[in-house]
């Protein structure tokens, strides 16, 4: 059973805001969430240091009106009073405020808004980087839970990204799509058989991976939906996110590889490339909890 405890909502005092906080808490009634921190960075203020002795309180002034308006924006927004709520206003780098205090609070969840017409260099920055699991919810969008898209390879983060969407659904009747892109290898020239012969081999291995991978879940109502894709050459994300949004998903969850076996403070490629595509439907990045050594090292970089 995953739950996500805490959360650490990401604000930037823009209109998007609403949508953000009321996602939140749609995503803490479902996953078992005791505490929600709201945090919002403003961007260091760089003045003189005569205008610093001038005025002493500006940074002051600027803090406590930024936590009056989330407060006002929490109020009116989050819809969840037995959850215990609090706000971090903090000053400096987005990237590094917003990890420090992920690992700060301990954080199972960052849930971070998204705007079409902004770069995804932050939401990149973050889950690289961050040590627990991403929401990142697409400007105008709203998180639903009828249809999630879970791309699989059979690997422990396929497992993580299926006990995932499982826990997020509990008991209700949900279409889970399991998708697997499969290739068929150069090598099979050497086999003796046909191209569409050797593809439909490996098809059948698929089948026989999501069959482990099924036994090894806890299904209660969900209805697990198999697709299975050949890999013609195409930028497989691009694949994975057409099909999703040709399924209309509404989530999209997806695990979270490590560079190396002993870290898993970095993406895949695969999970950086579909933040990169994916601007419409709802995503989180699995990861699992625990992988908090070495994170504020990695933020010395930044």
């Amino acid at each position: 059973m995953i739950t996500f405890n805490k959360l650490l909502v990401c604000l930037d005092l823009s209109v998007a805001d609403q949508a953000v906080i009321q996602n939140a808490c749609e995503i803490a009634k479902r996953a078992e969430t005791t505490e929600v921190t709201f945090l919002n960075v403003i961007k260091d203020f760089n003045l003189p240091e005569s205008l610093e002795k001038e005025f002493p309180d500006l940074i002051d002034k600027a803090i406590t009106e930024r936590r009056e308006k989330i407060q006002e924006a929490i109020a009116s927004g989050f819809d969840c009073d037995q959850i215990k709520t609090s706000v971090e206003i903090r000053k400096g780098n987005a990237t590094k405020e917003i990890l420090s205090c992920s690992v700060k609070v301990g954080a199972d969840l960052i849930v971070i808004g998204r705007k079409k017409e902004n770069s995804s260099v932050l939401k990149t920055r973050i889950v690289r980087r961050a040590a627990c699991n991403i929401l990142l919810v697409p400007e105008n969008s709203s998180l639903k839970f009828d249809k999630i898209h879970v791309p699989v390879d059979f690997s422990n983060y396929s497992d993580l990204s299926l006990d995932t969407a499982l826990s997020l659904t509990g008991e209700e009747k949900v279409d889970i799509l399991l998708q697997n892109v499969y290739n068929v290898p150069s090598s099979y020239r050497y086999s003796g058989k046909t191209y569409d012969e050797f593809s439909e081999i490996m098809r059948e291995h698929s089948s026989k991976d999501l069959g482990v991978l099924l036994k090894k879940a806890t299904i209660t109502n969900q209805n697990l939906i198999p697709i299975h894709t050949l890999d013609d050459g195409q930028n497989v994300t691009k694949m994975v996110y057409d099909e999703a949004a040709k399924q209309n998903a509404n989530l999209i969850v997806m695990g979270a590889k490590g560079r190396t076996a002993a870290s898993a403070l970095f993406i895949g490629s695969k999970a950086e490339r579909m933040i990169q595509v994916n601007d419409s439907i709802p995503m989180i990045v699995a990861r699992k909890k625990g992988a908090n050594a070495g994170i504020l090292e990695s933020l010395q970089d930044l």
